[in-house]
């Protein structure tokens, strides 16, 4: 074999080599949005399948299949089953089991104010356009809502009450007229559970972003870029944080709301006494798990802002930034790791 010969083998062989490298290292990337639990749900997945658009579709139904068990206005679902049911005993579903696991350990967090039995009182304030799990949308105009009668929550409080629960993998037991709602919880309860679902289809990067909690996942290069709504100036953000390989719940009281005589009105309820929690705007939590982080979230905006953020501080890997009122202006309390993630931050 002459020179000639043997450098046409070698470039053969490198051209071959490359061939096979891009073909084993080739991946493909799509994006697409569907209206699931009251609000867009954007996926992300990069996968080596071309048919990474089928896992992406895949997974909506799989998310969709799950929010009809946990909805508490779904006739077909376990949740509406045990709310409008007359019964106190029942076969415990395993979904339901997960989610009522953290509610009793936020329950027992913020001292009882986290309470997923806050239904019976939390219908009495109309919000949200109660066919989902929780909506994220802002609700106007204010004119069109009146305050419910106060000696009514105080009537439907006595039907409030998680330590009158009981429950284990095989059943639940609960007090005639109680009512659950997993709002608080379900969106990112969900999220995990696709996140998982996506991982055993193949997808090797991607993101979820339900609004109010998402996850982001495989990217080894770049940071994902997060903005915080301003919860006064809801078409700018608050800050943005640069994340990897993270989960990020946010509740705010610009969400399922409504403005009456300069007051604002919102979905975030003190199971105590029935009403929204004041001078809390917004509380983003990230964590690995959009589960915890979703419910961690509400749970922050229900305790006082200083005491919350030494208990965030006690949570392994998680961090968390709450804007509240304080000498009537926003004002932030920010844990130590959240510090280096924000890329900026405009408060006023």
């Amino acid at each position: 074999m002459n020179r000639k010969e043997i450098v046409s083998l070698i470039i053969l062989i490198l051209v071959l080599a490359f061939g096979f490298y891009r073909y084993k290292t080739v991946k493909y990337t799509t994006e697409k949005s569907k209206f699931i639990m009251d609000t867009w749900v954007r996926v992300t997945a990069t996968a080596k399948s071309k048919n990474v658009g089928k896992m992406i579709d895949q997974t909506f139904t799989y998310m969709e299949n799950l929010e009809m068990v946990l909805s508490e206005y779904e006739p077909e679902g376990w949740l509406w089953k045990v709310n409008q049911s007359r019964q106190s005993n029942f076969p415990m579903d395993q979904d339901a089991f997960q989610i009522l696991q953290l509610a009793d350990s936020l329950y027992r967090l913020t001292g009882g104010k986290f309470d997923i039995t806050i239904k019976p009182v939390f219908d009495l304030w109309k919000f949200g356009s109660g066919d989902s799990l929780v909506s994220d949308s802002i609700l106007t105009p204010a004119i069109t809502h009146i305050l419910p009668d106060s000696l009514l929550i105080k009537e439907k409080l006595k039907l409030v009450g998680f330590d009158r629960i009981r429950f284990d993998q095989e059943y639940l037991y609960k007090p005639s007229g109680m009512q659950l709602t997993f709002g608080a919880l379900a969106k990112g309860y969900i999220v995990d559970r696709a996140h998982e679902y996506m991982h055993s289809l193949g997808v090797l990067k991607g993101s979820i972003d339900c609004s109010s909690s998402m996850v982001f996942w495989g990217n080894k290069l770049l940071p994902n870029v997060v903005g915080i709504t301003h919860p006064r100036r809801l078409n700018e953000v608050i800050a943005t944080l640069q994340v990897r390989d993270i989960a990020i719940g946010t509740s705010g009281d610009y969400q399922q709301c409504f403005d009456l005589d300069s007051l604002r009105y919102h979905h975030i309820l003190d199971a105590h006494t029935g009403y929204p929690v004041k001078d809390v705007f917004s509380v983003t939590v990230l964590n690995p798990s959009a589960f915890l982080a979703d419910g961690l979230s509400t749970a922050v905006f229900l305790m006082d802002p200083e005491q919350a953020l030494e208990q965030i501080k006690q949570i392994p890997n998680t961090n968390a930034i709450i804007y509240f009122r304080k000498n009537n202006t926003i004002t932030s309390l920010k844990s130590i790791g959240i510090k280096s993630m924000i890329q900026s931050e405009k408060i006023q």
